[in-house]
């Protein structure tokens, strides 16, 4: 008798998992001065903590992905969220920064397990237009957790210190922990799982990076990505320090961000009903790249405070909504269900690979004015436009052909 399809996990618990992880990304920024303060070190290098986050992110992506394959989706996440809640604590004792980058990172292995198995869970489960509107709702529950981590961090920060946003992450990771032990079934029937040995990992993700179409739809998520990225690691400085904004200020506009990120993905989740995917992608990342130009118009203007910045990045921030989704449903239908879960790893760690890449460039940078986020921004976006219409113009039609 054939194996049942997979019952696919509800909403609200994929929502959880993924908003665990996703807090501890951001919830620190309002009190990242302090950091530097405390830990006595300078602003550039505790602006690294972002980059360090990501570049964990992406690189345990590649191990919990296959993980997943061999073992299941459950217990890799049930592992991930117990990580995560353990390095959430080892944060707030840290003595030094280098100790917290090594918790940090720690962090990131345990939040990644989330997002890589979750996208998983969707392949597993879904299809076609069910997929890309499953993703629509996955990329939702990407934003919320940045968006409003800020916001509460920003107070927590000026109540309590810095070290309460990290107390608060392991708060959260161990009441998402519990619901997850009760609540989520296993989606990848045994039948179905791999063994990782290294020699088959390599000639998988080969593979899949030999896949045309695979790659450039992740490629256009991690560019299309990056310009956000080169947001939250630049404003710190830029607002807290340059404008003199107060921290829980800071905390209500990097909360916006990923609120119109919210709306762009809704508004892609409606279109896909009626138009077709590529052409969504395609209006987005014009988006992208409109918002990156004309932040580098305000930067070479000369602007001083935040609204013009904050208008320039939202204009990207909804052409990123309007295409992550799209493109990992697009790029997770051309791989096997049995190594979606090496596909969703590689097409995360391009996603946080790059953009860990955007935040440390950014970072090293000498903040006098918005200028430096602006180059940041332009050189993403435009990185993003440049490739959708490579990929969609060029390659899908020799490779159909």
């Amino acid at each position: 008798m054939a194996e049942a399809q997979p019952r696919p996990p509800s909403i609200l618990l994929l929502f959880a998992m993924i908003y665990a992880g996703q807090l501890a990304t951001t919830i620190y920024l309002p009190g990242l001065p302090e950091i530097a303060r405390d830990l006595d070190t300078t602003a550039s290098s505790a602006q690294t903590l972002v980059a360090a986050y990501l570049a964990a992110f992406a690189f345990a992506q590649l191990v919990m992905g296959p993980l997943s394959d061999r073992f299941g989706r459950r217990p890799v996440i049930l592992g991930g969220l117990g990580l995560f809640t353990t390095a959430s604590v080892l944060c707030v004792l840290v003595p030094d920064i280098g100790a917290l980058v090594i918790a940090r990172f720690a962090q990131a292995t345990g939040a990644c397990a989330t997002i890589v198995v979750s996208r998983a869970i969707i392949r597993d489960t879904s299809e076609g237009v069910a997929a890309a509107q499953a993703m629509a709702w996955f990329a939702i529950a990407l934003a919320v957790g940045p968006a409003s981590a800020p916001f509460v961090g920003g107070f927590l920060t000026a109540w309590f210190g810095w070290q309460s946003t990290f107390l608060a992450t392991a708060l959260v990771g161990a009441g998402v922990l519990i619901v997850v032990v009760f609540r989520l079934e296993e989606t990848l029937p045994p039948a179905a799982r791999r063994p990782p040995r290294p020699s088959q990992l390599l000639v998988t993700y080969l593979r899949l990076a030999g896949n045309p179409i695979f790659l450039g739809y992740s490629m256009v998520v991690a560019f299309a990505s990056g310009a956000i990225q080169a947001y939250v690691t630049a404003i710190p400085v830029v607002f807290l320090i340059l404008m003199d904004v107060s921290p829980q200020a800071l905390g209500v506009y990097i909360m916006i961000m990923p609120m119109i990120f919210m709306v762009g993905t809704y508004v892609s989740r409606r279109l896909s009903v009626t138009m077709p995917i590529d052409r969504i992608v395609l209006i987005g990342v014009a988006c992208s790249a409109t918002g990156g130009l004309l932040q580098l118009i305000v930067g070479l203007w000369g602007v001083t405070t935040p609204y013009p910045v904050l208008a320039m990045i939202a204009i990207s921030n909804f052409g990123t909504g309007l295409v992550l989704a799209n493109c990992y449903a697009q790029a997770l239908s051309t791989v096997a269900p049995s190594i979606a879960g090496q596909a969703s790893a590689l097409s995360g760690f391009l996603h946080m690979g790059w953009g860990s890449i955007v935040a440390f460039a950014v970072a090293k940078m000498t903040h006098t004015s918005t200028l430096q986020l602006a180059i940041g921004q332009m050189t993403t976006t435009w990185l993003a436009a440049a490739t959708a219409i490579f990929l969609i113009f060029v390659v899908k039609r020799r490779w159909e052909t």
